[in-house]
This record gives structure tokens, C-alpha cells and sequence, in this order.
């Protein structure tokens, strides 16, 4: 029988909230949990529970929190509110009351990013007061090295603590690319930095829901060609306003392409994000309005509820014809697994890290030329029917399969 064993594992927010990183933590915590460890999800909201496995909630860690949206909204500036040393403090005493004597600690996203830097601090706080307990600090993304947060980072505190290496700590990128970034930022050799891939749990990948029939006979998808999946969130650096360009350009070949983009709107304050509203007019005036849709639109119109976006994504992948993925930078790229499980042709940004987690399995359009030449690329790709999928599904069951997560990459880092 396994010794029972403890850890703790922290992100901002958990299932139902939709992300990438949120999307990872329940198979993460399954493998730990059946390697005889008692999981505990440390998170500002959502809940992932199962054996072995409970979700312990600090509000404060969620970026949508009140409080720590204001004190966000003035750090954007450059300047720390007023209550920020007071709030600081406060989330320090709940952080040591949730973690207690459980020795080992792995933090997502939250060191390297900005999105709550009352909480990076926090827990960079946290860090230095324990350093006999074991931390692993698993890097998805790099804030310094991003566009979209560049002009709202300053070389002070707390900002400066995101690319501060921080001793006696394990640094886990989740791709080599990544790793090469974290080293050249923090000045921390790579042989220091361990990679350990996303990966996909294909049991639960591979399944239907009511909503997805719906979906599929309200936009009558059998009968569009090509149904194109866009499954990013609006953010700048996610690039989708190059796929609602392409598919513009396709329209003219293809007639009855549907593409559909995946992500929530986002909101500022309420208000839609101008990345989200710049989308929405682009798609207007280039006339897609039949022929590129925003999910949660479709849901909407549906009455279908938000919280079963990720579900029913899961699906299209089965159905989809293509899936078009052209971010400008991201750590890793989630949507190649998907589509590499789903057996779905995809075509993504031509950068380092898509080749690296793709290789041959996927069709690469370069950023550097036009939209007309990148639309000119896949019509020959869609009328010779390439066979990348079946390339690439045979990478994702081989390499990034969760039911080999423990043996090939968690169990040299935490085995024993």
C-alpha cells in the first residue's frame, strides 16, 4: 500500500473557470493523488475534488476579486495603492494558515505573471520565510518576455519579482522553449530548470454532450466544409483577428466555411475588452457574420450555460475539419494536443515552441507573410487532405499522454 503523502498545488482560479493552465490542474492532481498523495487545491475560485483530492479556497487569489482588481487597476501605473502593504499582509496569514505543515508546494503561472501581484509577492514572502520546505515553481508563461504585458511592468517591486530567481526553489517550464526563455530572463541554468509537458487526459476527451448535438444541428455543421475550430481566448497575443483574415480570403473558395472562436469575451470593468470588440467588428466588416461566431453568442442564443464551454470544445475537436491556432507567443500550445487526440488537421503560427510540441504532425503558417498568402496555403492543404493528423496523433499518445504523465515526467521530479 502507498504511504500517504501531502501536497499542496496553487493557480488563481480552477475548472469552471476556462484557461489552459485551469485546465491542467485536475489531471495534474489525479496522478499525484494516485501515487498515494493527499491533494490540495489551493485556488481563488472553481472546485476539483475527487479521491484523494479537495479544493481549499483564499478569494483573494482570483484576479476577478474586488479588492484585488482595484489594487490592480493602480499597480497597471506603476504606483502600490495605499492598502496594498495592509492587503499583503493579510493574504501572508492566510496563505500559512491554508498551507499549515504540508512540505511541498507547487505554484502555477503565479511567480512569473502579473495578473495578481499581491499574491506573487505573497507567496515570494512565503517562499524566503520557508526554505525548508520543497517548492516547485511551474512556469507556463513568462510576463517580461510577452507583449501584452510589457508597457505595465516596471523594474521595481513587486513587478521586478517576476523575473527575480528565487533560491532553494524547483523551476518547471512546460516546454524547452519556455525553459530556454526562463534561463536567459533569470539567469538560471537550464540544467536547473526542468521541462514537464502538458498533457492530455484522452478518456475524457473523447466524448459527446446534449449541447454539442444541439450546436452541431442548429448550424446544420455537417453541411459546412470547412468547419474551422479558432479555440483561443481574445487576447492580443492569441492573434485571431489573422484567423477571421483567413477565413475571409477562404470564403472565396470556400462558400460555406464556419469558423467559430471558442474563448469567452473578455471584459474590463465590465466593459468588453478591445480585443473582444475589435474582433466582433472585424467580423462585421469583412461580412462573416454567417461565417465566423463567437461561442459564447452561440450559447447565448441557445441558453446553453458558460461553465460547458471546455466540454463541448472537446467535442468540436471530433467534428471539426480544421483547427486554426495562430498565437504570437505562448509557453506551450494546449490545442495541438487536442487537436493531435481529436485526429483534427491543425495549422498554427510558425514559432519555436509550436514546432517544438508539434514537429511534423501540424501545418505551419508563418506571421511574417500576409493573410491571402496564408489562406492561399490552406486551400492546397484542404484539397490534398494531408495526413498531419495522423502524424501528430500518433506524437500526442506517445508523448503527452496523462496516463504515462507519472512515469515519464512527474516521478523523476517527485518519485522517490
Amino acid at each position: 500500500m502507498k504511504s500517504l503523502k501531502q501536497i499542496i498545488i496553487v493557480h488563481y482560479t480552477l475548472p469552471p473557470i476556462v484557461g489552459g493552465v485551469e485546465n491542467m490542474i485536475g489531471p495534474q492532481a489525479e496522478a499525484f493523488a494516485e501515487q498515494g498523495y493527499m491533494v490540495t487545491l489551493l485556488t481563488g475560485e472553481g472546485k476539483v475534488e475527487g479521491n484523494n483530492i479537495k479544493t481549499s479556497t483564499i478569494p483573494e487569489f482570483n484576479p476577478k476579486n474586488p479588492h484585488i482588481q482595484k489594487i490592480q487597476r493602480v499597480l497597471k501605473f506603476g504606483s502600490l495603492p495605499e492598502d496594498y502593504e495592509f492587503r499583503l499582509h493579510n493574504l501572508e496569514k492566510k496563505i500559512e494558515t491554508q498551507i499549515g505543515d504540508i512540505d511541498t508546494i507547487i505554484i502555477h503561472n503565479m511567480m512569473t505573471m502579473p495578473f495578481n501581484l499581491t499574491a506573487t509577492e505573497a507567496f515570494w514572502n512565503y517562499i524566503k520565510k520557508y526554505p525548508e520546505k520543497k517548492f516547485y515553481i511551474w512556469t507556463h508563461d513568462l510576463a517580461w518576455l510577452m507583449d501584452d504585458h510589457k508597457d505595465y511592468l516596471y523594474n521595481r517591486r513587486p513587478w521586478l519579482l517576476l523575473k527575480m530567481p528565487l533560491p532553494n526553489v524547483h523551476y518547471i517550464t512546460i516546454s524547452e522553449f519556455r525553459r530556454r526563455q526562463m534561463s536567459d530572463l533569470m539567469g538560471i541554468a537550464k540544467k536547473h530548470i526542468s521541462v514537464v509537458p502538458n498533457v492530455i487526459k484522452y478518456q475524457e476527451f473523447l466524448r459527446f454532450h446534449n449541447e454539442t448535438a444541439r450546436i452541431i444541428a442548429h448550424l446544420t455543421l455537417f453541411h459546412r466544409y470547412p468547419f474551422i475550430l479558432v479555440p483561443a481566448r481574445q487576447l492580443p497575443r492569441k492573434n485571431i483577428e489573422r484567423s477571421v483574415q483567413i477565413i475571409a480570403r477562404l470564403k472565396e473558395t470556400f462558400p460555406e466555411i464556419l469558423g467559430i472562436v471558442t474563448g469567452h469575451f473578455e471584459y474590463n470593468d465590465n466593459e468588453l475588452s478591445p480585443c473582444s470588440a475589435e474582433l466582433k467588428t472585424m467580423v462585421n466588416e469583412l461580412g462573416l457574420n454567417d461565417h465566423v461566431l463567437f461561442m459564447d453568442d452561440l450559447f447565448q442564443t441557445l441558453r446553453i450555460p458558460l461553465e460547458r464551454n471546455r466540454e463541448i470544445v472537446h467535442e468540436l475537436y471530433l467534428i471539426a475539419h480544421l483547427v486554426l491556432y495562430l498565437s504570437s507567443d505562448e509557453g506551450f500550445g494546449l490545442p495541438i494536443l487536442e487537436a493531435g487526440a481529436a485526429r483534427t488537421p491543425i495549422a498554427v503560427s510558425k514559432i519555436p515552441v509550436f514546432r517544438e510540441v508539434g514537429n511534423d504532425g501540424v501545418h505551419y503558417l508563418p506571421l511574417d507573410e500576409s493573410p491571402e498568402y496564408n489562406a492561399n496555403r490552406l486551400v492546397r492543404f484542404l484539397k490534398e487532405n494531408l495526413s498531419y493528423s495522423d502524424i501528430l496523433f500518433k506524437r500526442v499518445f506517445s508523448q503527452y499522454n496523462w496516463q504515462s504523465y507519472w512515469h515519464d515526467y512527474l516521478r523523476p521530479i517527485f518519485g522517490e
